[in-house]
């Protein structure tokens, strides 16, 4: 069996894979490098790297002398950004990539940004292939000079979003929802999220508003925020009458609509990045400036059937078969490359 090392810096990653269990406080990100991983698992004899890991108070400097004296034994390496950028390249193994997104607004924010994204940038295009979550960002990749990018979607346990009316009903309940107006999710409780301008432009209409997420980063907005756990995030998307996804930073791809159209919610959003393949292949609505906000809205709750049903044919192809599949695929491909 072909030994794959999975390099991260992020603890919560590597312990979720070793514990076989994604934890609570997991990003979109962090689920989807862990079923990336576990996808592997069986075919493959794949490990998460002890070296790759970054330690508390660990210095830039100490994190790249220690990764430069890390000699793994493996037949392929799967990296992520930080360890791209500081680890080495021993001959005879094949590396791949694993990029949700670039921030290119963080790389002007200072000289040391600057640095660490230029020298991601011209790493990757030397990997033998990079795999990401959306054609814009495969053809952000291969403009820089990646010569083998694969794009495999995010995808999701699709019997878990099957979330019954009790359940709904009894969230409502718990949460104190009111039932005499349309409740309407904006995300989470984030600046770069978008919700202070979902505030502003809906504070006047008849909804009421929620945002959820595991700090609340916005407690100054008058607007309901919840700390749930899943299940009852999954509760929470399917009693909305529709989702907003306003985020203002790039986005790699958007769980959070993803997840909305699996339990039959209709989303506007702002379409940066990967989420705008998202929704225009759902067939959802996508809002270019806040001001579009109210009339998205109302369209979305008065023709919620319509864009349900629609949103629900196109996510509903990305299950876990399809992931591990082409996951699978993608690392027979590496393990051929010359």
């Amino acid at each position: 069996m072909k030994k794959i090392i999975w390099q991260t810096k992020t603890h919560l990653v590597s312990d979720s894979f070793r514990n076989h269990q994604l934890s609570s406080v997991a990003n979109g990100g962090n689920a989807y490098d862990f079923y990336s991983a576990e996808s592997l698992c069986g075919k493959y004899d794949i490990e998460m790297s002890d070296a790759a890991l970054l330690q508390a108070g660990e210095s830039t400097l100490s994190y790249w002398r220690r990764m430069r004296r890390d000699v793994p034994l493996a037949d392929a390496i799967i990296c992520e950004p930080y360890p791209i950028v500081f680890g080495r390249r021993i001959a005879g193994i094949k590396y791949a990539g694993m990029i949700h997104h670039i921030d290119d607004v963080l790389g002007k924010s200072s000289v040391k940004h600057s640095w660490y994204f230029g020298r991601l940038k011209r790493r990757l295009s030397k990997l033998d292939m990079v795999i990401t979550v959306s054609s814009f960002w495969k053809s952000y990749l291969e403009n820089i000079g990646c010569k083998s990018v694969r794009v495999i979607y995010n995808s999701f346990d699709t019997d878990l979003y099957r979330v019954e009316p009790e359940i709904v009903s009894n969230f409502k309940s718990k949460h104190g929802i009111p039932t005499d107006r349309p409740m309407v999710y904006i995300g989470n409780a984030s600046r770069q999220k978008g919700v202070y301008e979902v505030y502003e432009k809906l504070k006047d209409e008849p909804y009421f508003l929620v945002m959820s997420g595991p700090q609340n980063h916005a407690p100054d907005l008058p607007v309901k925020y919840l700390k749930i756990d899943h299940r009852e995030y999954l509760a929470l998307l399917t009693a909305s009458a529709a989702v907003i996804t306003n985020s203002k930073m790039i986005e790699g791809w958007n769980r959070i609509a993803h997840e909305a159209l699996l339990c039959g919610t209709p989303v506007v959003g702002s379409g940066v990045g990967g989420m705008r393949e998202l929704l225009e292949g759902a067939g959802q609505l996508i809002a270019t400036s806040d001001s579009e906000l109210p009339a998205a809205v109302k369209e979305l709750i008065q023709n919620r059937t319509t864009y349900s049903a629609s949103g629900k044919k196109f996510v509903s192809k990305f299950d876990m078969h399809y992931f591990r599949q082409s996951w699978l695929t993608a690392m027979e491909e590496l393990m051929e490359r010359k």
